[in-house]
């Protein structure tokens, strides 16, 4: 009988709360595996980011080749920022090289899966699923699904604000439940070979409640709780959900616990635009409207402080449900954004949530500025500005590193990249969404107390693992596509960033090399209404 495989994703998972907890057995699925199989931190992209993390999993190419380097991407010929999709995915999919070679597949939620592309077997897509839309593939499965166990859901309960924090709760225990419902229907009705499952509450559950496990008050936020170890609640229920699904499975069968990156605490927030702004290399338009946001700018009227107020009244949820106008564009409306920068005055400028800086470059950007020949030089001049700025709250250096793009990336995408990846010091987060929303370089986090870090988690556990082995101290994101495709007794294809490591298996066993993967779909343009939900959803989430 020929193995199968069972990856159960924990969104954000990290060692640093899964070892202490096991080892005092408020885990205790998660303790077995970790004294049965093999283990090992996982590192993530950079930044650590889920919409490129996970599409690194999915391709096993970094992201200067699949080009997903955030949850948004500029538009070709404009500074319009659009969604990500699987559309835009040129490389084949770990579930469809299984496919190719006649296995039978099952994805639930794995994120940057829709729209869903076709596989041999079925899909269940992610958070990027419109409201309304089949989220199954093929379609018939979502009456199915809803008829024999009830409604699947697609994302998890966003935060509606502190006076709503104990229902926020509850949905997210009652979303894990659903889907740990779900899964077990598809795993006993369906044939796989391949089976996946994704949660994102253990991520959303960091992004708001990390401020209870340390104790460290934030000025500008309050989760709602007060007390008590949310974390740990839905760290338990998701260990409850693995002892579940391990009960599916025979000795034969392998399985892969991992997350895409790990947590740890958030205190400050990095605005770059406002730092590109005051140096000199981002300029304003000198209309009418933009004189009067940015006066209101610079007296203190600011998005961050409507999402204050807005959480402060309890009305935080009902900004969340606007449908028709995402709060994306109502800031752009009545706030400094992108639609207010002087695009032929602006030498750089940052785009999407973690902080990375591109240059205007003629050619590239619409509207550019920059020659390559004067590309370096200002490269360099901002990289040693951003290596020398100090936080003002602790005096410390704001960035623990400042790099390159082609010191992180390599491949087809890498002109797309931006010029310059921030790394900021432990507690901070550098932001460069398209509004300006604090007129402070650096201020306090109002909007979440978590953050994300670089190492995310490996486990692996069955019959063909080794207990003692020998693997390295920390695995790349891009090698769980080979190490699931030799699990699986697969050859493993060409052209992949990642690598099998040595130990893990128990059976020595040598692919030959097939030919490159083909590619995916060329990308399209995304449907407007699509990319206006998906913008307000990822708002949601914290994102963007």
């Amino acid at each position: 009988m020929a193995r199968r495989v069972v990856v159960i994703a924990l969104d954000g998972a990290t060692f640093d709360l899964i070892e202490p907890w096991a080892a005092s057995s408020h885990l205790p699925h998660l303790k077995a595996l970790l004294e049965s199989g093999a283990a090992a931190r996982l590192e993530s992209t950079l930044p650590p980011i889920t919409g490129a993390a996970w599409t690194s999993f999915q391709t096993g190419v970094q992201p200067g080749r699949h080009g997903h380097f955030d949850w948004l991407t500029r538009e070709e010929g404009s500074y319009r920022l659009v969604p990500i999709s699987s559309r835009s995915i040129p490389q084949e999919t770990l579930w469809e090289h299984l496919s190719r070679y006649g296995k039978h597949v099952g994805v639930m939620g794995v994120p940057v899966s829709y729209p869903a592309r076709p596989v041999n077997g079925f899909m269940l897509t992610d958070l990027l699923t419109p409201a309304g839309e089949n989220y199954a593939s093929p379609p018939e499965l979502k009456d199915e699904i809803e008829r024999s166990v009830g409604p699947y859901p697609v994302m998890p309960e966003h935060w509606k604000g502190r006076y709503a924090a104990r229902a926020w709760l509850s949905r997210l225990k009652a979303n894990i439940e659903r889907r740990a419902e779900i899964a077990r229907y598809l795993m006993r009705t369906r044939p796989w070979d391949f089976f996946m499952v994704h949660m994102m509450e253990t991520d959303s559950v960091q992004h708001q409640m990390w401020h209870l496990l340390d104790g460290v008050k934030r000025p500008r936020y309050q989760g709602g709780l007060g007390t008590g170890n949310p974390i740990l609640e839905i760290y338990q229920q998701a260990d409850y959900v693995i002892g579940e699904l391990q009960r599916e499975l025979s000795e034969k069968e392998t399985l892969f616990v991992i997350s895409d990156h790990g947590f740890g605490p958030l205190y400050y927030n990095i605005h770059l635009n406002c730092w590109l702004y005051q140096e000199g290399y981002l300029k304003l338009k000198n209309d009418l409207a933009t004189r009067l946001k940015w006066l209101c700018w610079k007296t203190g009227l600011t998005p961050a402080d409507l999402y204050l107020w807005l959480d402060r009244l309890g009305v935080l949820g009902w900004g969340a449900q606007l449908r028709h106008a995402a709060m994306h564009e109502l800031f752009g409306r009545f706030f400094l954004s992108m639609q207010n920068i002087a695009w032929p005055k602006t030498r750089a400028y940052s785009h999407g949530n973690v902080g990375q800086i591109y240059l205007n470059m003629r050619g590239r950007e619409p509207q550019g500025c920059v020659s390559p020949e004067s590309a370096e030089s200002l490269i360099e001049e901002i990289a040693a500005k951003l290596k020398e700025l100090r936080n003002p709250f602790s005096g410390e250096r704001l960035f623990a590193h400042v790099h390159r793009k082609e010191e992180v990336y390599h491949g087809e995408s890498l002109s797309r990249a931006p010029e310059l990846i921030t790394v900021p010091q432990e507690g901070a987060m550098a932001v460069g969404t398209t509004e300006f929303i604090d007129r402070k370089i650096v201020g306090w986090t109002y909007a979440g107390s978590g953050w994300h870090r670089m190492d995310g988690i490996f486990i692996a556990a069955g019959e063909n693992i080794c207990k003692d082995n020998s693997l390295a101290p920390t695995l790349q994101i891009t090698d769980l596509f080979p190490i699931i495709v030799t699990a699986l007794e697969l050859p493993v294809p060409g052209g992949l960033d990642g690598r099998v490591p040595a130990g893990l298996f128990r059976e020595k066993r040598t692919s030959e090399l097939v030919a490159q993967p083909t590619r995916g779909r060329d990308s399209e343009r995304p449907d407007a209404q699509w990319e206006e939900e998906i913008r307000k959803r990822l708002r949601n989430l914290g994102y963007v």
